[in-house]
């Protein structure tokens, strides 16, 4: 088997950065929020991985893992657990994040965000 392209690995690498600072950023945020649940002024709610918009997610990134373990043609179930898991996780971790700032682009957002990750993790899953 040969190494993974630089052109694949260099993406993947920055989509799980990304990944990783949104869903430490919600998990933060998530407990910055339980402490003031006691302030009716709150705002927000806090992060639940399957709120809404989890459904949604779940199938970009299913459908993102196909694609992308059929152009590798490799496919393994436990590999593909995680590799729907995690973007799913990271988007809506994202999609918590942003949610003030992407006020109608946000569930689009969040189906790109896990379709792209869950394909680039099936590209290079092996």
């Amino acid at each position: 088997m040969s190494s993974p392209s630089p052109l694949l690995v260099v993406p993947t690498v920055l989509w799980t950065a990304v990944a990783a600072v949104a869903v430490v950023t919600a998990i933060v945020r998530s407990v910055r929020i339980r402490r003031r649940s006691a302030d009716p002024a709150g705002s927000t709610a806090p992060w639940n991985p399957c709120g809404p918009g989890f459904t949604v997610a779940v199938v970009a990134a299913a459908a993102g893992y196909a694609v992308g373990a059929l152009i590798a043609r490799r496919f393994t179930a436990g590999q593909a657990a995680l590799g729907i898991l995690w973007p799913t996780l990271a988007a809506t971790a994202l999609a918590q994040v942003a949610r003030g700032r992407l006020r109608g682009s946000a569930p689009v957002v969040t189906v790109l965000f896990a379709a792209v990750g869950a394909a680039l993790l099936g590209v290079l899953s092996g």
